[in-house]
């Protein structure tokens, strides 16, 4: 619900802060007064293109903002799509220059322009400014009929819709990787055999760098466990032998002192351990080293060493790589089965969603016959008796891309302006008015559930008068239930019918025109009818306060 509009120097308009309340809201005036300004400040709000005629004279600057309050789920969803602050109201602030350039900002921050014509989208029906009207839209249009339609049927489309999709895109990456793997293939093949033939696993640098390097130092490895050796077992003073001798002596004065108990208990340790060692020196002496399995050690670990730079990776990224490699060959040597079963996956979901389809077409076609039939008798009387409405629908399947969650059909909307005249789109047929009075028409019999919360109605009064009029003006009322409505009318049947009433006027003021607005209480609201039946007098207060007690009695004004 739009709670707040504030307007500054726009057009005619000076300084204007009005609160808006529930249901319908008239606005009236005189010609001239800045009804069509007012349209324009929405539009402006709600991100229309800038003018720099809007900037009123004088001023640098125009600046429109708005209150939404309970804008609703898809406005929040818009936010957090920009990651704006998704509190319970949102605030559009449009600022124009004298240069024709603007600024929009929602709640407070700055925001595209495009983003208040999204919010506009789903918060706004503008009717009789055909660039904000939701009934042009041809997916809008679609809705209407689909509100008339079985769930099941609809529901059928989308799950079949989104199962041939996704057997095609499946199909459509397995033939991207064959195309791509045909191109590739005999590097890939080569690569394969060259990774393989490294017969690489976890840790195998390290054990083949151990190894080099075991087989370059082999002689001073030996010459050093010879050495070793010498000085542990050989010589008749060697380690074990003094150190048998040291132990022999503390052993004599053991019981006299603990530390020495303690001494022995760590020479016996030392002596255990050079025990052990004397073993693995003489198997090192043992051990023999053949050049031609060390120069292939030392090929081996260059050819990783190069895989692992011709590739820019490390040991884990080659195995993986190894592994990719792999896959991709065995999905090539398969590849013929594997899209010949992808085909047929994709073939057996298309004729699935083509027969939900085509069920879902027919109902259409039903549904739109019997929405054109509730619709004539409220055309009638809404002074549309001479236009003709007929809603096509029209089956694509043959074209794949026109297909979606809806089906393949299109719908829209057609209209003759009298009997005998040829259908054309809607745009193309209906005035502004007659556009205003075709939804009023379309919510008289429920087919407007699903519209925006806030419709506004510029000229939905235009030609005519007496109890149309008054048809008019009851049916924006009810639509005032369940949306906001604001209208603006010159029509006093209309007016009366709102719930609330605003008076457009001018003024002079040091030396300048101004527009200015005004919430009308009950007793302003009966001269501004009697003002609109043509003269504020007796007779014409006396029937404007006939007009409002007809309006209250709906139970609405």
């Amino acid at each position: 619900m739009l709670t707040e509009l504030h307007v500054r120097e726009f057009a005619l308009i000076e300084d204007v802060h009005l609160e808006l309340s529930p249901g319908m809201t008239v606005f009236s005036g005189e010609t001239g007064a800045g009804k069509s300004m007012l349209v324009d400040a929405l539009g402006a709000a709600f991100g229309s293109r800038a003018s720099s005629d809007w900037v009123r004279h004088g001023a640098d600057k125009a600046e429109i903002t708005v209150v939404i309050e309970d804008a609703g789920k898809p406005a929040h969803r818009l936010l957090r799509e920009y990651d704006m602050d998704t509190g319970d109201g949102v605030v559009l602030r449009r600022v124009i220059r004298t240069d024709g350039s603007s600024r929009a900002y929602v709640n407070g921050a700055p925001a595209p322009a495009k983003l208040l014509q999204r919010i506009g989208q789903a918060c706004l029906d503008m009717h009789g400014q055909h660039e904000h009207q939701s009934l042009l839209r041809a997916d809008f249009q679609r809705e209407l009929v689909d509100a008339h339609v079985a769930g099941k049927d609809i529901a059928a489309v989308v799950s079949t819709y989104r199962q041939w999709k996704g057997e095609r895109d499946a199909l459509d990456k397995l033939l991207t990787e064959r195309d791509q793997g045909v191109r590739e293939e005999a590097w890939m093949r080569d690569e394969l055999k060259r990774l393989q033939a490294l017969e690489f696993h976890p840790g195998l640098v390290d054990e083949l760098k151990d190894q080099v390097e075991t087989g370059r130092n082999f002689a001073r490895i030996q010459q050093a466990a010879s050495a070793a050796l010498a000085v542990l077992e050989d010589d008749d003073g060697n380690i074990r032998t003094r150190l048998a001798s040291c132990t022999h002596d503390l052993e004599a004065v053991a019981e006299f002192k603990l530390e020495i108990r303690e001494s022995l208990e760590m020479l016996g340790q030392v002596d255990a351990l050079l025990g052990e060692a004397g073993p693995n020196l003489r198997a090192l002496l043992d051990e023999t080293v053949d050049p031609q399995t060390l120069e292939a050690t030392e090929a081996r670990l260059l050819d990783i060493h190069e895989a692992i730079r011709r590739h820019d990776t490390d040991e884990a990224g080659l195995m993986y790589l190894l592994s990719e490699l792999e896959t991709k060959i065995a999905r090539m040597d398969t590849g013929v089965w594997d899209e010949e079963s992808q085909r047929q996956r994709v073939d057996t979901a298309r004729k699935k969603f083509l027969t939900a389809s085509e069920t879902l077409s027919a109902t259409r076609i039903m549904a739109g016959k019997d929405l054109c039939k509730q619709l004539r008798p409220f055309l009638d009387r809404l002074a549309l008796a001479g236009m003709q409405v007929r809603i096509d629908v029209c089956p694509q399947a043959e074209d794949e891309a026109a297909w979606s969650e809806h089906g393949y059909d299109t719908v829209v909307f057609m209209a003759a302006s009298n009997p005998g005249e040829p259908f054309r789109e809607l745009a193309a047929v209906a005035s502004g008015g007659e556009m205003s009075r075709l939804v009023l028409a379309l919510k008289g019999c429920g087919a407007m559930a699903s519209a925006p919360q806030i419709a506004v109605f510029d000229e939905v009064d235009a030609g005519i008068g007496g109890e149309t009029a008054w048809c008019v003006g009851e049916l924006l009322a009810a639509m005032g239930h369940d949306r906001q409505v604001l209208t603006i009318s010159h029509l006093p049947q209309v007016a009366a019918c709102a719930a609330q009433q605003v008076h457009i006027f001018k003024e002079q003021r040091e030396g300048r025109t101004i527009s200015q607005l005004k919430p009308l209480n009950d007793d302003e609201r009966q001269e501004e009818l009697a003002r609109m039946l043509g003269g504020a007098n007796a007779k014409s207060r006396e029937h404007a306060h006939e007009m409002l007690a007809r309006g209250a009695a709906l139970g609405i004004a």
